[in-house]
């Protein structure tokens, strides 16, 4: 994956990509104001003046940026994509369990999982936590822990109504806290400029909370998060969080 610099106007980006054969995804997902794929699995999304390049590995996305590079803003007089490409090297990642249950344990966690370490983690087996048995949770909640940074929030189930009600009785509200609060605690001890979120909600809030604090970092509130490794990973916490409570 690659992070470019801000600018003004993609533009030019977008036709080249429509004539590179591109599929226009509608609507884009989460952040994107705009977003395209190839076949290959080469993901482009442009949001408030950046552009986020998903790629398979780190060779397709050089390669996008030597085909594509021309096509994107520059301060100077020649159209050359300016500043060179930010890596993202890690990735942070908070997803819940127990939402929706209201009389259960509510968790929150949230993970940072550097890249170089992403084959490691699927060999060890993180996926998603719906696929993984109480036995597989177990023992990749403590693999996970003893290998990476990470913060968990748990409201018992006796605390849950109080908790909703200091709400609002909106859940949505509740859990954007917990994620923000997972997030900007694990920032502070393990700083990172990309997070994803598995969305439970369209208008983004988690997003808009960090943006008070931490207006640095891009929050990816996306469908299917847990195709990331890091956002797999915080639902093994989040759901072993939740069983251990009760």
């Amino acid at each position: 994956m690659l992070y470019r610099r801000e600018a003004p106007s993609f533009a030019a980006l977008r036709e080249s990509l429509a004539a590179a054969r591109y599929a226009a995804v509608s609507p884009p997902d989460a952040l994107a104001e705009w977003e395209a794929r190839d076949g290959v699995g080469t993901r482009v999304r442009a949001w408030r003046g950046a552009v986020l390049v998903e790629a398979a590995d780190r060779a397709h996305a050089e390669e996008f940026d030597r085909v594509f590079r021309r096509s994107l803003p520059s301060d100077g007089p020649i159209p050359d994509g300016g500043a060179a490409p930010a890596w993202i090297e890690r990735v942070a990642a908070s997803d819940e369990s127990g939402k929706g249950e209201r009389t259960g344990a509510l968790a929150v966690a949230a993970v940072v999982v550097p890249m170089a370490d992403e084959d490691a983690a699927l060999e060890q087996g993180i996926r998603d936590s719906k696929e993984c048995t109480r036995a597989e949770v177990v023992k990749l909640a403590e693999w996970t822990c003893a290998r990476f940074p990470h913060e968990i929030r748990v409201i018992a189930a006796s605390d849950r109504e109080a908790a909703l009600h200091a709400c609002g009785g909106n859940e949505s509200r509740l859990l954007a806290d917990l994620h923000a609060e997972c997030l900007a605690a694990l920032c502070a001890r393990e700083p990172f400029a990309f997070a994803v979120v598995d969305r439970f909600a369209p208008a983004r809030p988690v997003a808009a909370q960090l943006a008070r604090t931490h207006r640095s970092i891009v929050v990816d509130e996306c469908a299917r998060g847990e195709r990331h490794v890091a956002c797999a990973a915080a639902s093994i916490l989040a759901r072993n969080a939740v069983a251990t409570a009760r």
